[in-house]
Protein backbone atom coordinates (compact mmCIF):
# COMPACT_ATOMS: atom_id res chain seq x y z
CA UNK A 1 0.00 0.00 0.00
CA UNK A 2 1.33 3.44 -0.88
CA UNK A 3 2.73 5.42 2.01
CA UNK A 4 0.28 8.21 2.92
CA UNK A 5 2.62 10.21 5.16
CA UNK A 6 5.48 12.62 4.49
CA UNK A 7 8.37 13.23 6.86
CA UNK A 8 8.97 16.80 8.15
CA UNK A 9 11.27 18.18 10.87
CA UNK A 10 10.21 19.96 14.03
CA UNK A 11 11.79 23.12 12.60
CA UNK A 12 9.16 23.08 9.86
CA UNK A 13 6.64 23.97 12.57
CA UNK A 14 6.10 27.69 13.22
CA UNK A 15 5.82 28.15 16.96
CA UNK A 16 2.76 30.16 17.98
CA UNK A 17 0.88 29.85 14.66
CA UNK A 18 -2.24 27.68 14.09
CA UNK A 19 -1.31 24.56 12.13
CA UNK A 20 -2.68 24.35 8.57
CA UNK A 21 -2.95 20.55 8.83
CA UNK A 22 -2.67 17.76 11.42
CA UNK A 23 0.82 16.58 12.37
CA UNK A 24 1.71 13.07 13.51
CA UNK A 25 4.28 11.11 15.50
CA UNK A 26 5.43 7.63 14.42
CA UNK A 27 5.32 5.40 17.49
CA UNK A 28 5.35 1.58 17.66
CA UNK A 29 4.94 1.27 13.89
CA UNK A 30 1.87 3.51 13.92
CA UNK A 31 1.17 7.11 12.96
CA UNK A 32 -0.46 8.85 15.92
CA UNK A 33 -1.91 12.33 15.67
CA UNK A 34 0.16 14.78 17.72
CA UNK A 35 -1.62 18.06 16.99
CA UNK A 36 -4.79 18.72 14.98
CA UNK A 37 -5.35 21.35 12.31
CA UNK A 38 -5.74 24.75 14.01
CA UNK A 39 -3.77 23.72 17.10
CA UNK A 40 -0.78 25.81 18.17
CA UNK A 41 2.63 24.39 19.08
CA UNK A 42 4.21 26.67 21.68
CA UNK A 43 7.87 26.92 22.71
CA UNK A 44 7.46 24.56 25.67
CA UNK A 45 6.04 21.80 23.46
CA UNK A 46 8.76 22.38 20.85
CA UNK A 47 11.39 22.26 23.57
CA UNK A 48 10.06 18.99 24.99
CA UNK A 49 10.39 17.42 21.54
CA UNK A 50 13.98 18.69 21.34
CA UNK A 51 14.78 17.38 24.81
CA UNK A 52 13.53 13.93 23.84
CA UNK A 53 15.56 14.04 20.60
CA UNK A 54 12.36 13.86 18.53
CA UNK A 55 13.36 15.67 15.36
CA UNK A 56 10.98 14.07 12.87
CA UNK A 57 7.24 14.58 12.57
CA UNK A 58 4.84 13.61 9.81
CA UNK A 59 2.01 15.08 7.76
CA UNK A 60 -0.23 13.38 5.27
CA UNK A 61 1.15 13.69 1.74
CA UNK A 62 -1.91 15.60 0.61
CA UNK A 63 -1.13 18.25 3.27
CA UNK A 64 2.63 18.55 2.68
CA UNK A 65 2.50 21.38 0.15
CA UNK A 66 0.01 23.23 2.36
CA UNK A 67 2.54 23.09 5.23
CA UNK A 68 5.40 24.30 3.00
CA UNK A 69 3.33 27.23 1.71
CA UNK A 70 2.34 28.10 5.30
CA UNK A 71 5.98 28.38 6.39
CA UNK A 72 7.12 30.16 3.22
CA UNK A 73 4.40 32.79 3.56
CA UNK A 74 5.32 33.42 7.21
CA UNK A 75 9.07 33.71 6.61
CA UNK A 76 8.54 36.06 3.64
CA UNK A 77 7.17 38.62 6.10
CA UNK A 78 10.29 38.48 8.30
CA UNK A 79 12.60 41.51 7.80
CA UNK A 80 16.09 40.87 6.42
CA UNK A 81 19.23 42.71 7.52
CA UNK A 82 20.23 45.44 5.01
CA UNK A 83 23.47 45.21 3.01
CA UNK A 84 25.23 47.73 5.26
CA UNK A 85 24.88 45.28 8.15
CA UNK A 86 26.64 42.42 6.37
CA UNK A 87 29.08 41.89 9.27
CA UNK A 88 26.23 41.48 11.76
CA UNK A 89 24.44 39.17 9.34
CA UNK A 90 27.62 37.09 8.99
CA UNK A 91 28.01 36.95 12.78
CA UNK A 92 24.41 35.76 13.25
CA UNK A 93 25.11 32.88 10.87
CA UNK A 94 28.31 32.07 12.77
CA UNK A 95 26.47 32.13 16.11
CA UNK A 96 23.70 29.93 14.70
CA UNK A 97 26.15 27.39 13.29
CA UNK A 98 28.23 27.21 16.49
CA UNK A 99 25.19 26.94 18.76
CA UNK A 100 23.59 24.31 16.52
CA UNK A 101 26.76 22.24 16.79
CA UNK A 102 26.50 22.38 20.60
CA UNK A 103 22.93 21.09 20.58
CA UNK A 104 23.59 18.34 17.99
CA UNK A 105 26.95 17.03 19.18
CA UNK A 106 27.33 14.19 21.67
CA UNK A 107 30.63 15.77 22.81
CA UNK A 108 30.19 19.51 22.21
CA UNK A 109 33.42 20.77 23.82
CA UNK A 110 34.94 22.11 20.59
CA UNK A 111 31.60 23.58 19.55
CA UNK A 112 31.39 25.42 22.88
CA UNK A 113 34.81 26.99 22.27
CA UNK A 114 33.67 28.20 18.84
CA UNK A 115 30.44 29.57 20.31
CA UNK A 116 32.34 31.45 23.03
CA UNK A 117 34.66 32.91 20.40
CA UNK A 118 31.73 34.00 18.23
CA UNK A 119 29.83 35.48 21.18
CA UNK A 120 32.71 37.81 21.99
CA UNK A 121 32.08 39.58 18.68
CA UNK A 122 28.43 40.35 19.46
CA UNK A 123 28.99 43.59 21.38
CA UNK A 124 31.33 45.00 18.73
CA UNK A 125 28.98 44.17 15.86
CA UNK A 126 25.86 45.49 17.60
CA UNK A 127 27.68 48.71 18.52
CA UNK A 128 28.93 49.40 15.00
CA UNK A 129 25.73 48.36 13.19
CA UNK A 130 24.00 51.31 11.47
CA UNK A 131 21.04 52.90 13.23
CA UNK A 132 18.71 51.45 10.60
CA UNK A 133 19.55 47.99 11.95
CA UNK A 134 18.76 48.77 15.58
CA UNK A 135 15.08 47.92 15.06
CA UNK A 136 14.23 44.78 17.00
CA UNK A 137 12.72 43.09 13.97
CA UNK A 138 16.20 43.09 12.41
CA UNK A 139 18.23 42.23 15.51
CA UNK A 140 15.92 39.43 16.62
CA UNK A 141 15.41 36.23 14.62
CA UNK A 142 12.16 34.26 14.64
CA UNK A 143 12.73 31.82 17.51
CA UNK A 144 11.44 28.37 16.59
CA UNK A 145 14.01 26.29 18.48
CA UNK A 146 16.61 26.35 21.24
CA UNK A 147 19.39 27.40 18.86
CA UNK A 148 17.57 30.52 17.63
CA UNK A 149 16.41 31.28 21.16
CA UNK A 150 19.99 31.16 22.53
CA UNK A 151 21.24 33.39 19.73
CA UNK A 152 18.39 35.86 20.23
CA UNK A 153 18.94 36.11 23.97
CA UNK A 154 22.65 36.81 23.41
CA UNK A 155 22.03 39.60 20.88
CA UNK A 156 19.04 41.05 22.77
CA UNK A 157 20.88 41.06 26.11
CA UNK A 158 23.83 42.88 24.57
CA UNK A 159 21.57 45.34 22.76
CA UNK A 160 19.61 46.11 25.95
CA UNK A 161 22.79 46.55 28.00
CA UNK A 162 24.26 48.94 25.45
CA UNK A 163 21.04 50.95 25.39
CA UNK A 164 21.09 51.12 29.20
CA UNK A 165 24.61 52.56 29.19
CA UNK A 166 26.84 49.52 29.73
CA UNK A 167 29.92 50.25 27.64
CA UNK A 168 32.86 48.28 29.09
CA UNK A 169 33.70 45.78 26.32
CA UNK A 170 34.85 42.84 28.53
CA UNK A 171 31.61 43.07 30.54
CA UNK A 172 29.54 43.12 27.34
CA UNK A 173 31.50 40.12 26.06
CA UNK A 174 30.80 38.17 29.26
CA UNK A 175 27.14 39.13 28.92
CA UNK A 176 26.97 37.88 25.31
CA UNK A 177 28.72 34.61 26.18
CA UNK A 178 26.68 33.87 29.30
CA UNK A 179 23.41 34.61 27.53
CA UNK A 180 24.35 32.47 24.50
CA UNK A 181 25.12 29.50 26.78
CA UNK A 182 22.35 30.15 29.32
CA UNK A 183 20.39 26.99 28.46
CA UNK A 184 23.29 24.60 27.92
CA UNK A 185 22.34 22.65 31.05
CA UNK A 186 19.21 21.42 29.27
CA UNK A 187 21.46 19.18 27.17
CA UNK A 188 22.29 17.21 30.30
CA UNK A 189 18.73 16.90 31.65
CA UNK A 190 17.03 13.58 30.90
CA UNK A 191 13.24 13.73 30.86
CA UNK A 192 11.42 10.42 31.25
CA UNK A 193 7.94 9.66 29.94
CA UNK A 194 7.29 7.56 33.04
CA UNK A 195 7.89 10.58 35.29
CA UNK A 196 5.06 12.95 36.16
CA UNK A 197 5.02 16.47 34.68
CA UNK A 198 5.89 17.78 38.14
CA UNK A 199 8.98 15.58 38.38
CA UNK A 200 10.14 16.62 34.92
CA UNK A 201 9.48 20.28 35.76
CA UNK A 202 11.70 20.01 38.85
CA UNK A 203 14.42 18.37 36.76
CA UNK A 204 14.25 21.24 34.26
CA UNK A 205 14.52 23.80 37.03
CA UNK A 206 17.99 22.49 37.76
CA UNK A 207 19.30 23.23 34.26
CA UNK A 208 21.08 26.49 35.25
CA UNK A 209 23.18 24.68 37.89
CA UNK A 210 23.68 21.63 35.66
CA UNK A 211 24.91 23.95 32.93
CA UNK A 212 27.41 25.67 35.22
CA UNK A 213 28.71 22.34 36.53
CA UNK A 214 29.16 21.00 33.01
CA UNK A 215 30.89 24.11 31.66
CA UNK A 216 33.22 24.43 34.64
CA UNK A 217 34.22 20.77 34.34
CA UNK A 218 35.24 21.42 30.73
CA UNK A 219 36.61 24.92 31.24
CA UNK A 220 37.72 25.64 34.82
CA UNK A 221 38.90 29.11 33.76
CA UNK A 222 35.38 30.17 32.72
CA UNK A 223 34.83 33.79 33.76
CA UNK A 224 32.84 34.20 36.96
CA UNK A 225 30.56 36.70 35.22
CA UNK A 226 29.56 34.03 32.70
CA UNK A 227 29.02 31.48 35.48
CA UNK A 228 26.73 33.81 37.40
CA UNK A 229 24.65 34.65 34.32
CA UNK A 230 24.06 30.97 33.53
CA UNK A 231 23.37 30.06 37.16
CA UNK A 232 20.94 32.92 37.81
CA UNK A 233 19.11 33.69 34.54
CA UNK A 234 15.85 32.22 35.93
CA UNK A 235 16.03 33.93 39.34
CA UNK A 236 13.37 36.60 39.88
CA UNK A 237 13.35 39.84 41.85
CA UNK A 238 10.55 38.69 44.20
CA UNK A 239 12.26 35.39 45.06
CA UNK A 240 9.89 33.16 43.07
CA UNK A 241 12.48 32.14 40.47
CA UNK A 242 14.74 29.09 40.39
CA UNK A 243 16.87 27.17 41.15
CA UNK A 244 17.88 28.99 44.38
CA UNK A 245 14.99 31.43 44.79
CA UNK A 246 17.37 34.36 45.07
CA UNK A 247 15.79 37.75 45.70
CA UNK A 248 16.55 41.38 44.80
CA UNK A 249 20.19 42.42 45.00
CA UNK A 250 21.28 38.82 45.61
CA UNK A 251 20.82 38.31 41.85
CA UNK A 252 23.85 39.23 39.73
CA UNK A 253 23.35 42.46 37.79
CA UNK A 254 23.99 41.02 34.31
CA UNK A 255 21.78 38.00 35.03
CA UNK A 256 18.87 40.43 35.56
CA UNK A 257 19.32 41.74 32.00
CA UNK A 258 19.47 38.20 30.59
CA UNK A 259 16.32 37.28 32.53
CA UNK A 260 14.43 40.10 30.83
CA UNK A 261 15.80 39.25 27.36
CA UNK A 262 15.04 35.56 27.92
CA UNK A 263 11.45 36.29 28.98
CA UNK A 264 10.89 38.67 26.08
CA UNK A 265 12.11 36.17 23.49
CA UNK A 266 9.87 33.46 24.98
CA UNK A 267 6.88 35.81 24.83
CA UNK A 268 7.62 36.69 21.20
CA UNK A 269 7.84 33.00 20.27
CA UNK A 270 4.48 32.21 21.87
CA UNK A 271 2.60 35.14 20.31
CA UNK A 272 1.00 34.91 16.87
CA UNK A 273 1.46 36.97 13.71
CA UNK A 274 4.54 38.31 11.93
CA UNK A 275 7.74 38.82 13.91
CA UNK A 276 7.00 42.55 14.29
CA UNK A 277 3.43 41.86 15.39
CA UNK A 278 4.67 39.33 17.92
CA UNK A 279 7.25 41.79 19.27
CA UNK A 280 4.61 44.48 19.82
CA UNK A 281 2.37 42.00 21.64
CA UNK A 282 5.31 40.76 23.72
CA UNK A 283 6.30 44.28 24.82
CA UNK A 284 2.73 44.86 25.97
CA UNK A 285 2.67 41.53 27.84
CA UNK A 286 6.02 42.23 29.51
CA UNK A 287 4.54 45.43 30.91
CA UNK A 288 1.50 43.71 32.45
CA UNK A 289 0.97 43.50 36.20
CA UNK A 290 1.96 39.83 36.37
CA UNK A 291 5.59 40.83 35.71
CA UNK A 292 5.78 43.95 37.90
CA UNK A 293 7.53 42.27 40.83
CA UNK A 294 9.45 39.71 38.80
CA UNK A 295 12.28 41.98 37.65
CA UNK A 296 14.33 44.76 39.20
CA UNK A 297 11.91 47.72 38.78
CA UNK A 298 14.43 50.16 37.31
CA UNK A 299 15.74 47.69 34.72
CA UNK A 300 12.21 46.51 33.93
CA UNK A 301 11.05 50.04 33.09
CA UNK A 302 14.18 50.85 31.10
CA UNK A 303 13.87 47.65 29.08
CA UNK A 304 10.19 48.33 28.36
CA UNK A 305 11.09 51.81 27.03
CA UNK A 306 13.94 50.43 24.90
CA UNK A 307 11.79 47.64 23.48
CA UNK A 308 8.87 49.98 22.84
CA UNK A 309 11.12 52.29 20.81
CA UNK A 310 12.63 49.29 19.02
CA UNK A 311 9.35 47.95 17.68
Amino acid sequence: MEQKFQNITIDDIIVGEPLPAPIYLYIDLRYIIFRAKGDVVDRSVHERLEMRKITNLYVMKIDHQKLKDWKTTFLAKTPKLPDEAKDLSKLKKELHRATLDIFLSEHPNEAIKKAVSASKKVATEVMKAPLSVKALAQLQTFSSNSVCHSMNVSILSTYLALQMGYSHLPILQHLATGSLLHDIGKLKIKLEDIDSPEVNRKKMEQHPLVGVEYLQSENPALAQEVVLIIAQHHELHDGTGYPRKLRGNAIYDLARIVSLANTFDELVANCSGTLQERQKKAVKQLGEMIYHNKFEPDKHQKVLRILDLGV
